[in-house]
């Protein structure tokens, strides 16, 4: 019966000693100069651990100087946790329980200097295997020659334009450190926010209104030649009409001085013609 116990206590320590404890579906997205000037890193990931009491150490940049922890699924009501930073060389460690299921966690860091020409160096590792690792990179949209030190897996545009390079690691064994590099160049020294609010502010350059061009009407050529013809050939009938009428009542008015019959010239009292008796007309 001893024998029975103490072949059952060495079991569990043995299960103990060898259970399997990691970080899965690793999400790590890096925001370069977004709403801060240095860099934002949101992680998060699930812990499979048998005890709760299992103390995690993450390493991190040396330059990280603010690191906020949100143990479970995230809600409004959430705590958020600073977690003491412990400075080390060549990288800075945060600590934290298992005792949640899940956790995301914020870190603060600035490596850049005042110039133009930007890089980083984002380092991560844990005391326990990782699993499923991805980044991800929001490239700063006033960024040029942006480049990354490993294999961009795929890339997204969001609404505003803003790019994310994916990048998959995979597994990280414990006690491995494992870096990103970063470079690109921002002439405006502003961040994405910054650069984004001041392009809404600008004033919109309205288009001109397209120009209708209204089809001028048609306008046929007049031959002139041909209603000057008409009225003349019109003013010449109707002189010729009016001499005509002229003429005849000239030559009536002239024949009634004379007599018909005879030819002999009537007097303007006559009645009738003194020669041959004819009646005057």
């Amino acid at each position: 019966m001893k024998k029975i116990k103490l072949m059952s206590l060495f079991l569990s320590i043995f299960r103990l000693i060898n259970a399997e404890q990691y970080l899965d579906a690793v999400n790590v997205n890096l925001f370069p100069e977004y709403y801060y000037s240095g860099v934002m890193v949101e992680m998060e990931a699930v812990i499979v651990a048998d005890s709760e009491s299992e103390i995690i150490s993450l390493s991190l940049p040396a330059e990280a100087d603010s690191v906020f922890f949100i143990g479970g699924i995230p809600n409004p009501n959430s705590e958020v946790i600073p977690l003491t930073i412990l400075k080390g060389a060549p990288y800075s460690h945060v600590e934290f329980s298992a005792a949640h299921d899940q956790f995301r966690l914020f870190v603060f860091y600035n490596p850049f200097d005042s110039g133009y020409e930007k890089y980083f160096r984002w380092s991560m590792g844990t005391n326990i295997a990782m699993k499923n690792v991805h980044y991800s990179v929001q490239v700063p949209v006033m960024a040029e020659q942006f480049v990354v030190s490993r294999d961009i897996s795929s890339e997204e545009r969001d609404q505003h334009g803003i790019i994310f390079k994916s990048i998959h690691i995979g597994e990280i064994s414990g006690g491995t450190v494992v870096s990103l590099d970063v470079s690109y160049i921002n002439s405006s020294g502003q961040t994405t926010m910054e650069y984004l609010r001041a392009q809404l502010e600008e004033p919109q350059v309205q288009s001109p209104e397209p120009v209708v061009e209204h089809s001028k009407p048609k306008r046929h050529t007049l031959l002139l030649w041909e209603p000057l013809a008409i009225l003349g050939v019109l003013s010449i009938i109707i002189g010729l009409m009016y001499y005509s009428s002229n003429k005849n009542t000239h030559y009536s008015k002239e024949n009634r001085n004379f007599c018909r019959s005879c030819g002999s010239k009537l007097n303007f009292i006559d009645t009738f013609c003194a020669n041959c008796g004819e009646k005057k007309s």
